[in-house]
């Protein structure tokens, strides 16, 4: 059996085992250095199965720009995990490299068939397989339970609780739709 084709954006020092990794940093462990506001990217359309983008899109200038390259270089139906700061982290606005604060609903302008698809600006098709909120193994059953709250209820709580009870960190999982 073939091996799954794994892009890590923004790899860091904390590639995932397995996949290639891309970034501009020196120090990272990445096994391409290119500057990922710089397009296209240098690989091939349609190759890549899985794409991890932790903790790097919000560093980057245009988010509709860099949805349409993982779009192009992605095969169908593959899968994509972003992980960033929400909004409402101290930390998505202590960072000075941070150009984008993320809400539940930012990469929606992606998703056929919701409200902000209509306002699409990119070719880019995503389906939205999850959202969550908050770290993703709190030990603490009070801090899990308040998080399975905010988790059934995401805009009623970004509109109305998000800065009473700041979560930190948004994940989303999308598939590629071509």
């Amino acid at each position: 059996m073939a091996k799954k084709q794994i892009l890590h954006l923004g790899c860091g020092q904390h590639k995932k085992p397995g996949a290639i990794g891309i970034d501009i940093l020196k120090d990272s462990n990445a096994d391409i250095r290119h500057d990922l506001n710089k397009f296209p990217y240098p690989f091939k359309a349609n190759i890549f199965e899985e794409v991890i983008a932790e903790n790097i899109l919000e560093h980057l200038e245009n988010i509709p720009t860099v949805m349409e390259e993982i779009y192009r270089v992605c095969k169908n139906k593959a899968g994509i995990t972003i992980i960033s700061s929400h909004f409402t982290s101290v930390d998505s606005f202590t960072d000075p490299t941070h150009k984008h604060h993320f809400t539940t609903r930012t990469f929606d302008y992606f998703i056929p068939g919701t409200d902000l698809y209509k306002y699409n600006y990119s070719r880019a098709s995503f389906k939205k397989i999850s959202v969550k909120l908050g770290p993703a193994n709190p030990k603490n059953p009070f801090i899990k339970f308040v998080l399975y709250l905010i988790n059934k209820n995401l805009i009623f709580y970004e509109k109305h609780f998000a800065f009473i009870l700041p979560v930190g960190t948004i994940s989303y999982i999308l598939e590629v739709e071509k």
